[in-house]
């Protein structure tokens, strides 16, 4: 049986009369990279609070490394050095260099100043960072913070890592290396909890997704069961001419929906009652599928019924 690292049991939490978080479960185990995944508003960052022993539930249990993560606990702080964080506010120090803010972070985790200073420059190096160590973090473009906050989060050799939004509106080559350090790391036994928007990403590099809305899950497993349960394929047509093709289209509206020609191409959402005999008359030179990316699956779970996210 895998073990679980994080372990979230039926979590309320509340600010005041406003319930943020309405009895969510979710177990995370080790070497999963587990997305999760929102809206704006939904209770991501409460989570993430709760994770990292920052907040209390209001009620329900959070259990990090098997353990309470909350500072007034015996075990907290050993559990915490199992934990490695990311934010989408990188807190690091601009006057410092690179190699400075990560020296200061692993000598607040009790390493040693020698010791800190090796750890510091395998990290800076592991997210090919070494020719800015020396280099203030003010002169540092957006996606070299991100590769420094992933260094810093990773000093301490954490067996956990919580990551806000780790490649928001950076380069596509820091995008290429956090997404590539974090399969590595996870293929090395780390355990990986993310939260994005990125939906490409997040379906390239995840195992297990859970997706929030308004404070509920509303959906968590692994990653190809949640689009295969939810998602939906597109057909499509290639028939011999766009006359034909722009024919079938009005004979289309009540066999499918979300209709789209072009050329001699139709791509349509078959019903349920769909039957492809009924084409059969037709000038038809190729069909096939294309099953629903991640995106797609997400945007009909989260979408209210006024089509609001």
């Amino acid at each position: 049986m895998a073990e679980v690292l994080i372990d979230l049991n039926e979590i309320h939490r509340c600010y005041g009369t406003f319930e943020a978080l309405k009895g969510i479960s979710l177990e995370v185990e080790k070497g999963q990279i587990f997305g999760y995944l929102g809206p704006n508003g939904s209770g991501k960052t409460t989570t993430i609070k709760l994770i990292l022993g920052l907040i209390r539930p209001s009620s329900g249990k959070v259990r990090v490394w098997g353990e309470d993560p909350y500072p007034e606990d015996v075990k907290a702080l050993d559990t915490r050095r199992h934990v490695g964080s990311m934010l989408e506010f990188d807190g690091l120090y601009e006057k410092l260099t690179g190699l400075k803010n990560i020296v200061y972070w692993a000598e607040l985790y009790g390493i040693d100043g020698q010791r800190a200073g090796e750890l510091a420059k395998n990290v800076i190096d592991s997210v090919e960072l070494s020719e800015w160590a020396d280099v203030q973090v003010a002169k540092y473009s957006h996606g070299m913070r991100k590769r420094l906050a992933l260094a810093r989060a990773l000093v301490s050799d954490p067996d956990i890592l919580v990551l806000d939004e780790p490649t928001v509106g950076v380069d596509p080559e820091s995008r290429y290396l956090i997404r590539n350090m974090m399969k590595e790391l996870a293929a090395n036994g780390k355990t990986i909890f993310f939260s994005s928007h990125d939906l490409e990403e997040v379906q390239k590099i995840c195992s297990n997704i859970a997706i929030l809305k308004k404070g509920k899950l509303i959906s968590n497993g692994i990653l190809r069961d949640v689009i295969s349960q939810f998602g939906k394929s597109r057909l499509f047509i290639r028939l011999e001419s766009s006359a034909d093709a722009d024919s079938l289209t009005r004979k289309l509206q009540n066999m499918g929906y979300k209709i789209k020609l072009e050329g001699p191409v139709i791509s349509f959402y078959p019903k349920k009652d769909f039957d492809a005999f009924e084409l059969t008359e037709r000038k038809i030179l190729d069909t096939w599928k294309v099953g629903s990316s991640l995106e797609e699956v997400y945007l009909n779970l989260v979408a209210d019924k006024e089509g609001e996210a």
